[in-house]
């Protein structure tokens, strides 16, 4: 499971290498580098070298790449005892502070085979099996018997092709190497390609064949690191759930306050409502005379001779309807009257044999009180 992970994380790598993100991402980390200050810069490239082992002739030579240049520093012959040279390497190692340092074997580039290939943007997303299926193809050589890496040159949008720096090596003189400084206590974490005296940055290595390098100082920084970021999100998110629950507070704070004005407004609506109401019932008894009153200005109004049959007191009119010995003043008497106009006969009179006296019914305005403003005008 570990090797289809360390797989996985090669397809991911390569991704990433060829995607324009990652060019971005090196462009700004170039300007960044610039902008520090040579002594943070210098600390920087001296935490990312390697140490460099190139075998050959029998000899071996021990180096540090730093900032992509290799500076040779030891060289030891193959011939001596390996137990006596594994003790060896270490004091040096220990001496110049590289023992948790990552180790690189260093090949010749006249060592290895390189070849452009070309192949569909499609196969980007999963170029290590495909490079392993054209492999035959490709090179002289099966897949199960080298050692390979890549890197992406570019694209060409036109054909549809992804262009590939293939770097092909030989697996058994890899494999014998690795073994024979594994017997000296040298580990390598990454196997190179020289050109031109600098490294191409490759690892034709193998993930499960890899040595874990473990520097406790750069393993502290990294967890004092990660123990800062997760303070500060820590902090972060604290601020944040402090700040959500004020504002969850004043929410709540504001909507009881809201629904207290809302029953407050509602109160006070009802007792306009009720004002309103008892005002304009104040109003109307004020402007419209009581039916009692109304009673009494008909009896003063009418004459001795006049009695009335019905009488019919409404909110705005009074309907008379009965006898009288000379009807026609009845209309001039009732218009006269203080709380009754526009009095009108309601059809016209007749003579009642039996009494002798005239029938009328007269239709009459009951005058409010309080004049109209015409009326005041």
């Amino acid at each position: 499971m570990a090797l289809a992970l360390d797989n996985k994380l090669q397809e991911w790598r390569a991704r990433v290498q060829s995607s324009p993100l990652n060019a971005y991402w090196r462009w700004w980390l170039g300007e960044l580098k610039a902008l520090m200050p040579d002594s943070w810069r210098e600390k920087l490239l001296h935490a990312m070298r390697r140490v460099t082992l190139e075998v050959g002739d029998g000899t071996m030579v021990l180096g540090v790449e730093e900032n992509q240049a290799v500076e040779r520093r030891e060289t030891f012959s193959l011939s001596q005892d390996s137990d006596l040279q594994k003790q060896q390497l270490r004091d040096l190692l220990a001496e110049q502070e590289l023992l948790e340092v990552p180790r690189a074997l260093m090949l010749e580039s006249k060592g290895v085979l390189r070849k452009e290939v070309r192949l569909p943007v499609a196969a980007e997303s999963n170029l290590r099996q495909v490079l392993r299926f054209e492999m035959d193809r490709q090179t002289p050589f099966r897949a199960d018997d080298v050692y390979f890496d890549w890197t992406i040159l570019g694209h060409d949008k036109e054909a549809g092709q992804v262009r590939i720096d293939l770097v092909v090596v030989p697996r058994a003189g890899i494999d014998s190497t690795t073994q024979m400084l594994a017997s000296r206590g040298l580990g390598v974490s990454c196997v190179d390609v020289l050109h031109d005296g600098q490294p191409l940055g490759l690892n034709l290595l193998p993930p499960d064949r890899r040595i874990k390098v473990i520097n406790r100082k750069v393993r502290l920084n990294q967890v004092l690191a990660a123990g800062a970021v997760i303070l500060v999100a820590l902090a972060m998110g604290l601020s944040l759930y402090l700040r959500s629950h004020q504002v969850t507070e004043l929410e709540q704070a504001i909507e009881e306050v809201r629904e207290e004005a809302l029953r407050v407004q509602r109160i006070r609506d009802q007792i306009n409502d009720t004002m309103e109401s008892a005002g304009f019932l104040a109003q109307r008894r004020i402007a419209t005379p009581m039916a009692v009153d109304v009673l009494a200005d008909v009896t003063e109004t009418l004459p001795d001779d006049t009695y009335l049959d019905r009488l019919v007191v409404g909110q705005n009119s009074v309907q008379m309807q009965g006898k009288s010995q000379n009807a026609q003043q009845l209309i001039e008497r009732v218009n006269e009257s203080p709380l009754m106009d526009a009095a009108a006969f309601r059809g016209s009179t007749r003579l009642d044999p039996r009494s002798g006296l005239e029938v009328f019914e007269i239709n009459a305005n009951v005058v409010s009180r309080i004049a109209s403003p015409e009326a005041g005008g």
